[in-house]
């Protein structure tokens, strides 16, 4: 697990966690300069002010235009999803997934750093040198995240479950766990 500090900001007392060893580009001022109320960014988003980049079962993900998203839950297995990332980011030192950088003290919204796209998921395979999905569910690194957080694999397949950030290839959708499914699906 990364080092890390908490920052109780303002009145709405919204908690942020700034790695120190895995995310070194995250200074405490980039946090700062980020960080505004997420009644704020709600209002932005009903005001069409960010720009949408997709939606699932459960969220919604917009741009917030300054190298970050923010995942909006839609209900509450959008709520269960973010509560998970959360909780994967933090407690997870793999290097597979995107890490979230703050989430509102409901879980309703979740700030991570924003990914460029991939297209096809053969990009996947040849990153992690595979042919097929079997192989590449068969690699030690994925069983170990699913061994680990209970991840369905399978979601791992499809292109809007991965991304690249700083050159390396990261899993930014991984909020659907077994128990999430069990209990909301």
């Amino acid at each position: 697990m990364g080092i890390y500090e908490t920052i109780y900001y303002g009145s709405n007392n919204i908690i942020c966690k700034i790695f120190t060893n895995d995310y070194k580009e995250i200074t405490t001022k980039q946090v700062f300069e980020m960080i505004i109320d997420f009644n704020q960014i709600m209002f932005n988003i009903k005001q069409g002010n960010y720009r949408y980049i997709g939606s699932g079962s459960g969220r919604q993900v917009f741009d917030l235009g300054n190298g970050y998203v923010v995942k909006v839950a839609k209900n509450k297995a959008g709520i269960a999803q973010n509560t998970v990332e959360y909780k994967i980011s933090f407690n997870d030192n793999s290097n597979l997934f995107a890490k979230v950088i703050t989430v509102s003290n409901d879980f309703r919204l979740v700030i991570m750093k924003k990914a460029n796209k991939i297209y096809n998921i053969s990009y996947v395979w040849e990153y992690f040198n595979v042919t097929n999905k079997r192989e590449l569910f068969n690699l030690k690194e994925m069983q170990n995240i699913k061994r680990q957080h209970n991840l369905l694999l399978n979601d791992l397949n499809r292109v809007s479950s991965w991304g690249i950030i700083n050159g390396r290839l990261v899993i930014i959708d991984y909020g659907f766990t077994r128990e999430v499914m069990e209990r909301y699906y």
